[in-house]
């Protein structure tokens, strides 16, 4: 079994043409830049969006409207009120999405025509929607009754609810969008099982998702914790070994023919040995438990904040009870997630970097580890020249060039054990 490890040696990103060719660096900047760019433009116009709505005079009249439909029924106004600004929001942001969209299908990324894309946007808003609506109606619901312990009750029930959605979200939502199904007897699931052994991680199976309805990027993620804990693989990280694997049965035994199938395995099986190690480090447990503290802050905040008069009459609103607050309680809980995003994308760049250092110990197969960098950089289109403020702020895992380093390192400090193919950079 492998010990915990809190200290991660995390050498700084390397030049991207020690690992990759110039055409390959190009090809990766040219699809990347633009993207992060259009990002940047649809977060900015969505915070106009809820600026105008909250704190214009034409903006409040459009929520005064909705929230009359409901008559003095303070729950129905507030739905009413929340709804109506993410229907906006939706509509707004629904030309970024298919810009998109059409970068993928240009750059062969997308798999699916345009009325499958729209279905899954179309589900997913009203997912959103849903998940919004109920807890943010139920705040200002709350806060307009004041029911006895307000407001730390609402900010208990406010963590509740994020400790059930993230238990149930791997059984309920993620089936809503995607197929699962384990992943197939053979010598990868045997190595797998013993990879979660060597780990310490109880795992009784991997899932494979059928994402190549939709793309062709490659990845692999768990969700859940406990019984709903799962191992999800996309069936594209599988796709290249399932071809190898059919090439060298068509073609009968050899050295040769084994090869590709062999080093498509490696690259699987240190994936999952990286999500693994997520499950060793109670990654997702820990997530959800901050998840759920800055919820309950995130309530007991606003609430100290709209008893503030200058605030009030700012937004104007009577308090966090009015249900004409909603665009304001949605735009200060979108500035206050941008200025949480350091924090949250420094731990998260270290809980990956954590789970690639394990996944290096147990395979001890650093070249490997920089094959699968390669790959998963060149199948989606990563940024191979991050500007620096960018990955501080948002970047939730190491840079490509960052995590090879970090391989480069472990082959340097295991030079004298025999390690798998290690050679170091080029």
């Amino acid at each position: 079994m492998v010990g915990w490890r809190w200290r991660v040696p995390r050498p700084p990103a390397a030049d991207p043409l020690r690992a990759f060719s110039s055409e390959e660096v190009e090809v990766c900047v040219r699809h990347a830049k633009p993207r992060q760019r259009w990002g940047l433009m649809a977060f900015a116009v969505d915070l106009l969006l809820l600026a105008a709505l909250a704190l214009s005079p034409p903006g409040r009249r459009v929520v005064a409207w909705a929230a009359g439909l409901a008559g003095g029924f303070v729950p129905g106004r507030a739905a009413l009120t929340v709804t109506t600004v993410m229907v906006l929001q939706a509509l707004v942001g629904l030309p970024f999405s298919l810009r998109a969209y059409r970068q993928d299908r240009r750059d062969g990324l997308a798999t699916q025509r345009l009325p499958g894309f729209l279905a899954d946007w179309l589900k997913g808003r009203g997912v959103g929607l849903v998940l919004t609506v109920l807890p943010v109606a139920g705040l200002i619901a709350a806060a307009h009754w004041r029911p006895p312990g307000y407001p730390w009750v609402a900010a208990a029930v406010g963590a509740l609810l994020v400790v059930l959605l993230g238990l149930l979200s791997p059984v309920v939502l993620e089936p809503l969008f995607n197929r699962f199904a384990p992943l197939e007897a053979g010598p990868l699931r045997e190595r797998m099982l013993a990879l979660a052994a060597t780990i310490g991680v109880p795992v009784r199976d991997v899932l494979v998702t059928d994402a190549s309805r939709r793309t062709t990027r490659v990845n692999a993620y768990v969700s859940g914790i406990g019984r709903t804990r799962r191992v999800v693989v996309y069936d594209t990280l599988l796709a290249d070994r399932r071809a190898a694997a059919a090439r060298a049965a068509d073609d009968g035994p050899g050295p040769v023919e084994r090869a590709p199938e062999r080093e498509r395995e490696d690259e699987v099986a240190l994936v999952l040995a990286h999500e693994l190690a997520h499950v060793r480090h109670r990654d997702v447990l820990l997530g959800m438990a901050g998840g759920a503290l800055t919820t309950a802050g995130g309530v007991l905040l606003v609430s100290w904040l709209l008893e503030r008069a200058w605030l009030r009459d700012l937004l104007h609103v009577s308090g966090l009870g009015d249900p004409d607050v909603a665009p304001g309680l949605l735009l200060l809980g979108a500035v206050g997630a941008l200025l949480a995003a350091p924090l949250a994308s420094a731990v998260s760049r270290w809980a990956e970097a954590r789970a690639d250092w394990l996944a290096l110990e147990v395979s001890r197969d650093p070249v490997t580890a920089v094959a699968v960098e390669r790959r998963l950089a060149l199948e989606n289109r990563a940024d191979l020249r991050p500007n620096r403020l960018r990955v501080l702020l948002f970047a939730s895992h190491p840079p490509t060039m960052a995590r090879i380093a970090q391989a480069w390192l472990w082959a340097d400090r295991h030079a004298d054990e025999p390690v798998p193919g290690a050679g170091g950079p080029a």
